[in-house]
Order: C-alpha cells, then sequence, then structure tokens
C-alpha cells in the first residue's frame, strides 16, 4: 500500500511540477454525485412559474441564487428579492433532501482522500453549493478532519469561474496555486482553476469532456475512484 501511494504521487507531481503540495476538490460532481438532486430540485421549482426545459449542464458550478435570477430574468419575469430569496431556498432544501435519501457520495472518494492526507498532501475544499449540503457531505462521510481548508458558496463574494474562491483557498492554506491541483467537474470550475493559477483536472459526467479539456483541464476522468489508475500511467509515460 505504502508503495502504490509514494508512486501515485509520484505520478502527480510528474505532471503538476515536483513542487505540488495540495489537492483541491470540488464537491458536486467529483465527490457526490449530486447533479441529478439539484436538476430536479430546480426543475420542481421552476415548472410553477412556467418554466419548462431547464438545462442543469449550462449551470453547472453556479450558485443557486444566481441560476434563479437569471432563469426568471430570462423567462421575462419581474420577481422581488424575496421571491427569488424563497427559490433559491426551496430548491437547496429540496436538493438536500434528495440527496438525504439518495446518499449520492462517490465510490472510492473517501478512502482516496485519507491516503491523500495520509501521504502529507495538503487537502482542501471549495464549493460552490451551501454550507449547509458540504456540511452534510463532511459529516456523513466523516471526512471533515481531513482538510484543512472548506470554503462555500457562501463564504465568496464571486462564484465560479471567477477564481476567488480558489485564491482564497490558496491563501488559508498558506501555498502557492502552482503548488496544487484542483480537482473539477464543471467548465466554471476548471476556468477558475486556471485563472487562479493551478492546474486542474477534469470528472466526467456533468459536462462533456471535450468541454472541460477546452476550459483548461489536463484530462478527464470518469470518476474521482480512477484517479490513481491516471497517476499511475503518467508515471509510465514519463519513464
Amino acid at each position: 500500500m505504502a508503495d502504490t501511494l509514494n508512486n501515485t504521487i509520484a505520478a502527480i507531481e510528474e505532471k503538476a511540477g515536483p513542487a505540488l503540495r495540495a489537492v483541491i476538490f470540488d464537491l458536486d460532481g467529483v465527490l457526490i454525485y449530486s447533479a441529478p438532486c439539484h436538476r430536479d430540485a430546480f426543475i420542481e421549482v421552476f415548472r410553477p412559474l412556467g418554466i419548462e426545459n431547464f438545462d442543469y449542464s449550462r449551470f453547472a458550478g453556479w450558485r443557486t441564487r444566481e441560476v434563479v435570477d437569471l432563469i426568471t430574468a430570462e423567462a421575462g419575469l419581474s420577481l422581488s428579492e424575496s421571491e427569488l430569496a424563497g427559490i433559491a431556498a426551496r430548491k437547496s432544501e429540496r436538493a438536500r433532501q434528495m440527496m438525504a435519501v439518495s446518499h449520492p457520495v462517490a465510490s472510492g472518494c473517501v478512502e482516496m482522500l485519507q491516503r491523500l492526507c495520509e501521504s502529507g498532501l495538503v487537502l482542501a475544499l471549495a464549493s460552490s453549493g451551501s454550507r449547509e449540503s458540504v456540511g452534510m457531505f463532511l459529516d456523513t462521510t466523516e471526512t471533515r478532519p481531513l482538510f484543512r481548508s472548506v470554503l462555500t458558496g457562501g463564504d465568496v463574494k464571486h462564484a465560479k469561474p471567477d477564481p476567488e474562491i480558489y485564491t482564497r483557498t490558496f491563501q488559508r492554506i498558506g501555498l502557492d496555486p502552482a503548488e496544487g491541483i484542483i480537482v473539477e467537474d464543471a467548465v466554471a470550475g476548471v476556468l477558475a482553476a486556471r485563472a487562479a493559477g493551478s492546474q486542474a483536472v477534469g470528472i466526467a459526467g456533468t459536462c462533456l469532456a471535450e468541454d472541460l479539456k477546452a476550459a483548461g483541464a489536463l484530462d478527464v476522468l470518469d470518476a474521482v475512484a480512477t484517479l490513481p489508475a491516471w497517476l499511475a500511467g503518467l508515471r509510465k509515460e514519463s519513464c
């Protein structure tokens, strides 16, 4: 196990540079497969407003309130601040209810996080999700102690693709963005990672692989559990 782990870390360094010291994770679509829950929750709250054919992939990585504001504006609806806030709150609560039932934690992600943490790499979580949703994942998986920094959509002023959440994450863990690699599932997240001065690897599912690569992802994996095999392949290529 130790040899495998050392090989994994070496493979990361081959790709991201010898100074790699941290791995920063997005949550939705990376450590949990929450896209169906978020999509269905949006559809539920938009349907009474006459909004149909909602395309969740267009908004992957966005904060809920920003999606509500844009979609209702595009629909020509004139809603008050309290009405918009209420729609966003209902959507977030409904998505949490769905996730509590489905438990969409990615296979093998907890073990992966534990191994990386034990290797000496700094781990951080940077999600556009709400504090409640992020907290539910951390408490359910008992992974809170593994992360040196946790930031949510409520902790930043500007959402992805703005790099604020990643820039602040690197400030909090005391490392340069060039010393980390960011794991993302959305185009907005990859763009944010690159704008922050870091590298990104994509996880397929929420967005098309070609779109993630076009945004600047080093590569796109089928699932976060395949990360060790991907890293082992990189190490072979370097030999």
